[in-house]
């Protein structure tokens, strides 16, 4: 990882694959995701603040820049 942003990306990356791809509606209906347990343990105002900070949209954008 290149940075905290970068986690986050990441992390947001991961946890909204299976939704983009079609295979559930919720970051938590994945089974095989950690999703549940971040909802569980960050709750859901917290998701929300680190999902619009570091959108899916930038993935990959400036991971070379430290400052991210």
């Amino acid at each position: 990882m290149q940075s905290d942003g970068h986690f986050w990306a990441s992390m947001n990356y991961v946890h909204n694959n299976p939704v983009r791809h079609g295979y559930c509606k919720r970051w938590e209906d994945w089974p095989f995701s950690s999703a549940a347990t971040f909802l569980n343990e960050a709750g859901r105002e917290e998701a929300a603040r680190i999902w619009k900070t570091y959108p899916v949209l930038d993935y990959g954008k400036g991971w070379d820049d430290p400052g991210m």
